[in-house]
């Protein structure tokens, strides 16, 4: 989930002037609460180009560590020679990651899909203390994204960035699942 120091020093490495940071309000820490997070990201929204909102939430990705990181960079070693279309294949027996596509235009796509009484559900343990439903844009998203940058990285031997939050729940009503593009920018 976003935190709002994670964000102020992500724009900070992203070269977001310092006129543009000092209008964003991070005075409210927010503790368990995400409303204080949601209305930076609105404040992003207004002030960033859509690219260096995406590069500044792909840098806020949760669940880092642990077994999933483990295993994805496990698959990294166990998978060197292989091709890229051969890894993206072969990564969704990681359990939680998503089934990534390779893309004709050589993007990634890949997602969470929870479906749950007819609707999709966001994932976020921010959003789900919520206890209204709140207006998010997905550039909140961008933080999700970055969670499958960090261990696709791992994973696949590539060097990743944030193209597109293709849908989310949170701005469909729930009509679709969480979908995010990467971009490869560098083999490693």
């Amino acid at each position: 989930m976003p935190d709002i120091k994670k964000i102020r020093q992500a724009m900070i490495e992203e070269r977001i002037s310092e006129e543009i940071i000092s209008k964003i309000d991070f005075t409210d820490l927010g503790g368990n609460n995400p409303l204080p997070v949601i209305a930076i990201i609105n404040q992003m929204d207004s002030m960033l180009s859509h690219e260096q909102c995406l590069s500044v939430m792909e840098k806020q990705g949760c669940c880092k560590s642990g077994q999933r990181d483990k295993e994805c960079k496990k698959f990294g070693k166990q998978n060197i020679g292989r091709s890229l279309n051969e890894k993206i294949e072969l990564l969704s027996s990681i359990q939680y990651m998503g089934t990534p596509k390779l893309n004709e235009d050589g993007t990634i796509t890949t997602g969470i899909s929870w479906f749950q009484d007819g609707v999709y559900n966001c994932a976020c343990p921010s959003i789900k203390k919520l206890k209204k439903l709140v207006s998010v844009t997905s550039t909140y998203c961008g933080c999700c994204a970055g969670h499958f940058l960090y261990h696709y990285q791992n994973a696949l031997q590539v060097k990743l960035k944030l193209k597109e939050i293709k849908s989310s729940p949170i701005n469909t009503n729930g009509l679709k699942p969480c979908e995010f593009i990467f971009e490869v920018i560098q083999m490693l």
